[in-house]
């Protein structure tokens, strides 16, 4: 083994989870990934409204904070039940929110499905996707721009995605007056649905798709997007340790067998002894499977109604 690598083999054996307690870590965690000032207007602005085969999609615009405008779709079936569950939908990499409507995608139209199957979806664009990328930019995202310049005022782009996510919550519970949501990531999208299930309680239950391996084995194994590096994060642990923080809320983990990307193997002895974790490994590559984990993710909305 090269002096380099022995060196990084030692460093995480060494630094890797020296901030200790559950709530010492949920706070710095917080601290860690950055804050952001909202805004006083938390009002949303209607885009315009179309009728679907199954439900009826809305498009707004949602203050967030300096002048940033989230872009989400609200979707709503058409017969909508008023126990129907509210879940929040968190794409990974790509053209943006509408890959989570298509079924061609290694998203698999899971907004949809979720919709499909009663569900109300909150489906925000993340910023440096689709129509959020910077004005010339000529790449399929604005991450490496966006996380470089934040993380030189010590905050992060995971930070501001999950601090757009929370403005979205509130603004869905003022309106609606529903305090308990549901949430579904996607690969990047999951990354952002753990940590804001981290930090905010009233997600009682979350589904991560094609995200779930230990940090070790993932971004620090290959070469990943800028947005999955948080400064200091493995002070608080890895990705089991993050998991411990949602305890008691479940978690469902979906893994291909042939994920590159984001390999479950040798998370899932750990994963094991968290009794409030299912994962499941399914035939298939980095993308959405959804045969079990949103049944699943729709029962315990419904249980916890």
């Amino acid at each position: 083994m090269h002096e380099v690598d022995r060196f990084l083999q030692k460093l995480y054996q060494k630094e890797s989870r020296t901030v200790v307690g559950k709530k010492e870590r949920k706070a710095y965690l917080q601290k860690t990934v950055g804050t952001f000032e909202p805004p006083k207007d938390v009002e949303a602005k209607l885009l315009w409204k179309q009728v679907r085969h199954r439900y009826v999609e809305k498009a707004y615009v949602l203050p967030t904070t300096n002048g940033l405008q989230l872009s989400f779709r609200l979707l709503e079936p058409k017969q909508k039940k008023d126990d129907s569950p509210v879940i929040i939908a968190l794409h990974g990499h790509g053209k943006g929110a509408k890959e989570a409507l298509d079924p061609n995608t290694i998203h698999n139209g899971f907004a949809e499905t979720l919709v499909d199957r009663g569900a109300t979806v909150l489906l925000p664009e993340l910023i440096g996707f689709g129509s959020r990328k910077q004005e010339k930019e000529e790449g399929e995202n604005s991450c490496y721009t966006l996380a470089s310049h934040l993380l030189l005022y010590g905050k992060t782009l995971a930070g501001l995605r999950v601090f757009e996510c929370q403005r979205l919550l509130d603004w869905y519970e003022q309106k609606y007056h529903v305090s308990q949501f549901g949430c579904f990531g996607f690969s990047g999208g999951g990354l952002i649905a753990l940590l804001l299930s981290c930090l905010v309680e009233r997600v009682r239950a979350t589904v991560l798709s094609g995200y779930g391996s230990l940090l070790r084995d993932s971004i620090l194994t290959r070469r990943h997007c800028l947005d999955n590096y948080i400064p200091n994060l493995l002070l608080i642990g890895e990705t089991t340790d993050l998991i411990e923080l949602v305890e008691p809320r479940p978690i469902w983990i979906e893994s291909g067998h042939e994920d590159q990307l984001f390999p479950t193997q040798s998370i899932q002895q750990m994963v094991e002894l968290q009794h409030h974790v299912t994962l499941e490994t399914f035939e298939g590559k980095h993308e959405v499977h959804g045969e079990k984990s949103i049944p699943w993710l729709l029962k315990q909305m419904k249980e916890e109604k």
